[in-house]
This record gives C-alpha cells, sequence and structure tokens, in this order.
C-alpha cells in the first residue's frame, strides 16, 4: 500500500487533531450563539429606548403627566427611604442588645474586680496579724528565757501556716 494511509490505520497525531479542530467549533459554535442571543437583547433594548423616549416627548407635552411622573418617584423615593429605615431599626435594636450583653459583661467584672480588692484586703490584714502574733511571741519567749521546741515551729503564725498547707485551719 503505497501511496495513502488506511482509515483503520489513522496517524495518532491527526486524530488529536481532528480533536482540537472538533472543540474549536463547538467553542465557535457557541460563541455565535451566544453573539446571536446578544444583538436579540440589544435589538430589544433599543426597542425599549425608542419608546420611552416616545413617551418622554409625550409627557413634556402633557403637563399633568410630568406631574404625575414626579409623585410616582417621589412615592418611590419615600417607599426606598422607609425600607431603609426600617433596616436602620432592626440594626439599631441589635447594636442595643450589644450593648446591653456588654453592660452585662462589665457588671460581672466590676464584681468579681470588688470581690478580688475584698480578698486582697482581707488577705493583708491577715498578714499584719500574723505579723502581730509572731511579734508578741518572740517577745513572749525572750521574756521566759527559753528557746522554742525545735519540734515546733518557731510561732503561732506559722502553727497556722502549717496547718493550711496540711489541709486544715487550726
Amino acid at each position: 500500500m503505497m501511496g495513502g494511509a488506511s482509515s483503520s490505520r489513522e496517524d495518532p497525531g491527526r486524530s488529536v487533531l481532528k480533536g482540537q479542530l472538533a472543540t474549536a467549533v463547538a467553542r465557535a459554535e457557541d460563541a455565535l450563539a451566544q453573539a446571536r442571543e446578544r444583538e436579540a437583547k440589544l435589538r430589544d433594548s433599543l426597542a425599549q429606548t425608542t419608546a420611552l423616549k416616545a413617551e418622554m416627548a409625550e409627557l413634556r407635552l402633557c403637563p399633568e403627566a410630568a406631574e404625575l411622573t414626579r409623585w410616582r418617584q417621589e412615592a418611590e423615593e419615600a417607599t426606598r427611604l422607609c425600607a431603609e429605615v426600617g433596616g436602620l431599626r432592626t440594626q439599631l435594636g441589635e447594636e442595643r442588645h450589644r450593648c446591653e450583653l456588654l453592660r452585662s459583661e462589665m457588671k460581672g467584672l466590676e464584681r468579681a474586680l470588688a470581690l478580688r480588692g475584698h480578698v486582697s484586703r482581707e488577705v493583708s490584714a491577715m498578714h499584719l496579724v500574723l505579723r502581730q502574733i509572731r511579734l508578741n511571741y518572740h517577745g513572749v519567749i525572750s521574756e521566759l528565757g527559753r528557746p522554742p521546741n525545735e519540734m515546733t515551729p518557731e510561732c503561732p503564725c506559722e502553727w497556722f501556716m502549717v496547718g493550711l498547707e496540711s489541709g486544715c485551719a487550726g
């Protein structure tokens, strides 16, 4: 077979080219269809524009119709503004709710800070009392002239601290 290739033994490169060509043709047909659709829409828009121009010319001739058009536009604007006000009211309600939540959280934090300050003052007062007990204890021991027992803590405030560390408060 000298001359041409058989259709059953087609060149693989040729079949790839045929596929690419078919794809390109399909894309071109789609583009053409879209262009025709756009052209039809543009023609419709042109017809509407022409009709509106004629209507506007007619309205210019008729002052009452112009006034009606103005009223219609004002009514549309009022409707739009009412919808906007409704949206703003909703947003305001949400912001108020958020503000109330923040106030509540702030009050809780203020209470926690006040409680912390109260506890801090109690601890400071306890430290002052313990210091006074220690001073009194050492004064009594020195008056007695005997050293504290080696097995017990040096002063009652340390007994209290040992009790706290061991889990009992006495």
